[in-house]
């Protein structure tokens, strides 16, 4: 945004003498050599002393190094006033000291003045003049002040580095134009074409002008501004006053920082040599002529790789922080896939948008700002070949589909499968387990799968039971600064209930872990680059969480399917039990997890760019693991658990005991604690979908549809059943 520093920072309009009228052909020719000495010899009092210019501050200039002698206003006729009124004006307004107009202070103190003090100095005319001329100039008087002002500014910054000089040389360029109409004053002037009224209505059009130009570099003075700060005021300015000459200066000045977007949008090239720019690339060494291993390219990489610092965004580039950080990251992406495509070359410049009269917003279409339109377009063109390589190249949704049947239970085949095959291994404690002989079964189980992309799945073995890993996943998300630690955090003991003991022990495993397989049990998908971009791993654990409760359901189903049957008691609390799970599973199968996924499915297959379909898949995972009550605090997914256990102690009950008084006693003493458990999980479903309660509609809306799933099996729990429905 630099440019060349301007060869004359204060240009001076000098006064040249015309030819002397009939009525006073000695005044006009005025000796303008006397000296300043003689003349106060004669009882005339001379002008101030000529101030030296002092950085930081300003000072009138003398014209040729001396002073016009103090002449008796009110002896001289109208017309004599007016030219020399108006001639005082015309030097004031370029910063020229004059004999009768003056600053309200003392001219000593304004050497003294700081920069930020000059907007503060304000003049007045002689009061020697007649009414009618001072009256008619004091509209003007403020055009002074804002020279000076805006003059000073230049004269200050123009030796400076950064945007302060960017802002000077573009209030420089801008002043021509101002010094233009001054001279063509003062020519005026000197061939006696030019009264006080003339003049006025000549320079009335500037005061706004120079009013916004003044009011800018002031309140710049005030304060340390980076480039985008600086753009962001200027933008607040301009629509203020809405004044066209600050909207030039504005389209100027923001002209290097338009070329960084540029560059980045249409190139995915950073070129920051003054770290400006609000993308920075914390791995610029990295981009090289040689593209990283498929290892190195992965979705915390890129994750991790740009940092956003949004204090360096211009306020009218906040709306589109997004699509411009995005163009530029998803072009790099694509190189990194070695995929070849025209770039564009589109000049960007930032003009301010006119507002249409009466609406107070521009109009869409083809009022829209012009670097608006080229800054979707730049993004636009990487993210839609980006889709077009995950989907039709690495085939996405083939990917998505598998994530469904795998993790979501939607192929039952392969559960009976691994549940028949390892029942076993999911018996054992887990630490008793081989993670090694897990995955050679399910690759035999795998083996005669049509599944192209059956090779990226794997079995895995997890250190702790569910509600632990989401008070992990809870804890790493709303403390982004842990995510650092997160991998040590994997390897940390199981966190007790309170709080306390959860900071003390969550930094290492126990001796012994006390999980069985089919609760540490699930399954983990290794897509290769680019399709890890999409299917990365905080997605997998999602599905993690998901497929281990949807796991452990259809376990302790199966388990209950195969217990033996006694007498009628036990068999009705046995089906009451079978059919709360069943209820429970397919609740968060047929419910939640089908209809979601289809959509997903649906939306991806319609999807114009790549962050629709990555949208559209957070949102599937997120509404899964909200509508299955997965969160924070985990009292559902607890409870959930300890049923599992009372169904699961209940079965091997049966296979232990062939009847009698005490086989019949623990029945009753087991239908007693399952009745106790599934009122506590009523009663928790039921507050959490009150409409004042702290859920959101979606988990509301879950909670009464599991309410009525369960409603068959809940008929037998009395009154305390009946209570419930009715608080619901």
């Amino acid at each position: 945004m630099d440019s060349e520093a301007p060869e004359d920072v204060a240009p001076r309009v000098r006064f040249r003498l015309g030819k002397a009228e009939d009525n006073a052909p000695k005044e006009d020719a005025l000796e303008r050599s006397a000296d300043v000495k003689d003349a106060t010899e004669e009882g005339g009092t001379a002008g101030p002393a000529r101030f030296k210019r002092k950085l930081g501050s300003w000072i009138f200039e003398s014209v040729g190094g001396f002073y016009m002698p103090t002449e008796d206003i009110s002896k001289l006729p109208m017309r004599r006033q007016e030219h020399l009124l108006i001639r005082d004006l015309i030097y004031a307004f370029s910063g020229v000291p004059s004999s009768h107009i003056r600053p309200e202070i003392p001219f000593e103190e304004i050497s003294q003045l700081r920069t930020d003090q000059v907007d503060r100095v304000h003049f007045k005319i002689e009061e020697s003049f007649s009414g009618a001329f001072r009256s008619l100039a004091n509209e003007l008087l403020p055009l002074i002040g804002y020279y000076i002002n805006v003059q000073s500014f230049i004269e200050d910054t123009i030796m400076t580095t950064g945007c302060g000089r960017t802002l000077g040389s573009g209030l420089h360029k801008s002043m021509q134009e101002y010094f233009e109409v001054q001279a063509g004053l003062e020519t005026q002037l000197q061939e006696r074409k030019l009264d006080l009224q003339q003049l006025v209505q000549q320079l009335r059009p500037w005061l706004k002008t120079m009013q916004a130009l003044a009011s800018l570099t002031s309140r710049v003075r005030r304060t340390e501004l980076n480039s985008a700060q600086l753009l962001s005021l200027m933008d607040e300015h301009q629509a203020h006053f809405k004044c066209e000459r600050l909207k030039l200066i504005l389209t100027d000045v923001s002209h290097y920082y338009m070329k960084m977007v540029q560059l980045w949008t249409q190139k995915g090239v950073l070129y920051d040599v003054r770290r400006e720019f609000f993308v920075e690339d914390t791995s610029a060494s990295d981009m090289s002529s040689t593209l990283l291993s498929p290892k190195q390219c992965c979705h915390a990489y890129w994750a991790q790789r740009y940092r956003l610092h949004m204090e360096r965004l211009p306020s009218f580039l906040a709306a589109h922080a997004e699509h411009i950080f995005l163009a530029g990251k998803y072009l790099n992406v694509l190189r990194q896939c070695n995929v070849q495509m025209k770039l564009m070359q589109a000049s960007l410049t930032y003009v301010p948008q006119v507002e249409v009269e009466g609406e107070g917003e521009a109009l869409a279409g083809e009022g829209e700002a012009a670097h608006v339109t080229l800054i979707r377009s730049s993004y636009e063109l990487p993210a839609r070949k980006l889709l077009e390589l995950l989907v039709e190249e690495q085939q996405l949704l083939q990917h998505l589909n598998n994530l469904q049947e795998y993790f979501l239970l939607q192929r039952l085949e392969l559960v009976e499968a691994v549940l028949a095959n390892c029942a076993e291994q999911l018996q054992c404690n887990v630490d008793s387990l081989k993670p090694e002989k897990l995955q050679q079964i399910m690759l035999q189980l795998l083996q005669h799968s049509t599944d192209p992309h059956k090779h990226l799945l794997r079995s895995q073995l997890m250190d702790c039971d569910v509600a632990t890993q989401l008070a992990r996943r809870h804890k790493r998300l709303t403390k982004p600064e842990t995510v650092e630690n997160a991998d040590q955090e994997q390897s940390s003991e199981a966190e007790p209930e309170t709080e306390a003991s959860s900071e003390a022990d969550s930094s290492r495993l126990p001796a012994q872990l006390t999980l069985n397989g089919y609760e540490a049990f699930t399954l983990r998908y290794e897509p290769k680059w680019p399709v890890s971009l999409v299917i990365h791993e905080d997605a997998v654990e999602q599905l993690q969480l998901l497929h281990r409760v949807l796991f452990y359901l259809h376990y302790v189903l199966r388990q209950m399917g195969a217990a033996p049957r006694h007498s009628s008691r036990a068999d009705a609390l046995l089906e009451r039990m079978t059919e709360c799970i069943r209820q429970l599973e397919q609740h968060m199968t047929r419910d939640i997890v089908q209809p979601r996924w289809q959509a997903l499915l649906e939306n991806a297959q319609k999807a114009q760019f790549v962050d629709e379909l990555l949208n559209q898949f957070q949102d599937t995972l997120d509404q899964c693991q909200l509508m299955c009550l997965l969160s924070e605090p985990a009292t559902f997914v607890r409870a959930l658990h300890t049923l599992g256990q009372l169904c699961l102690n209940f079965g091997s009950f049966m296979e232990r005991q062939t009847g009698g008084p005490d086989f019949e006693a623990g029945v009753a003493e087991y239908e007693q604690e399952f009745n106790s458990l599934l009122i506590g999980i009523l009663d928790l479903l039921i507050e959490l979908a009150r409409p004042n309660s702290a859920s959101g509609n979606l988990e509301r809306e879950s909670c009464k549809q599991l309410l009525q799933r369960l409603e068959h099996v809940s008929k037998d729990l009395g009154d305390s059943s009946a209570s419930s429905e009715n608080s619901f």
